[in-house]
């Protein structure tokens, strides 16, 4: 079982941690070419098509399937070594990037996603979220 939950973590990594970077890294391109009015109507659009009904599903594989994970490791572990301190660092992380998420979520359903909080939001996501996924590797080989 331990196997299909990392596949299924990797997976929700891999498309939540892709919705970052397109919204941090790639969409900001588009308001420095046409201008914030034209960025603002096409995130919008991406968000409300397909972003508030897909996103939030692998977010919640993934936080299911690290919560299971995590459970897993929990009954052995020994918090002196390097694995179980970046453990415990990528839970603060991911708990942080939870927590931005569910803002995002409100600010959107509310109406307030022109605000600058909202931008914000998907940086600090997609940092935190990058940072976690580095951490996921070097728990393993530290």
């Amino acid at each position: 079982m331990y196997e299909v939950a990392k596949l299924f973590h990797l997976l929700g990594a891999v498309v939540f941690g892709g919705v970052l970077f397109v919204e941090a890294v790639l969409l900001p391109v588009i308001k420095d070419e046409y201008g914030e009015e034209t960025y603002k109507k096409i995130e919008k659009t991406i968000i409300r098509k397909r972003g508030i009904k897909t996103v939030p599903i692998f977010v919640l594989i993934l936080y299911l399937s690290g919560f299971y994970m995590f459970h897993f490791h929990l009954k052995n572990l020994d918090l002196s070594t390097t694995f179980a301190k970046i453990l415990l660092l990528k839970v603060f992380l991911a708990t942080l990037i939870l927590i931005g998420v569910i803002t995002a979520i409100i600010l959107f359903i509310r109406g307030k996603s022109d605000s600058k909080l909202f931008d914000y939001i998907h940086i600090f996501a997609f940092v935190l979220a990058f940072t976690v996924i580095i951490l996921a590797k070097l728990m393993f080989i530290l």
